[in-house]
């Protein structure tokens, strides 16, 4: 997974976004994928993510999952909440 490395170490997204009730700056989902494109284009990787909602009784989870290629190799990662 060397080029995943590579591209988290040049990935720089700033924190431009504000939120004025919490009072503190963040980055978007929109603004990393902004910023992340140009080097898997660079490097010739694939990400792709995807949501599903789960429903475990009553409680409804969302499921999130990030999908790396490059190279013959992949790497997945999945959140719930």
């Amino acid at each position: 997974m060397k080029i995943l490395i590579q591209i988290q170490q040049e990935l720089k997204v700033p924190k431009g976004q504000f939120n004025k009730f919490g009072n503190f700056r963040y980055r978007s989902a929109e603004d990393i994928l902004e910023a992340v494109k140009p080097l898997l284009g660079k490097y010739n990787a694939l990400l792709t993510l995807s949501d599903d909602i789960l429903q475990l009784g009553d409680w409804i989870f969302l499921k999130s999952t990030a999908h790396f290629r490059a190279e013959g190799e992949s790497a997945e990662t999945v959140a719930r909440t």
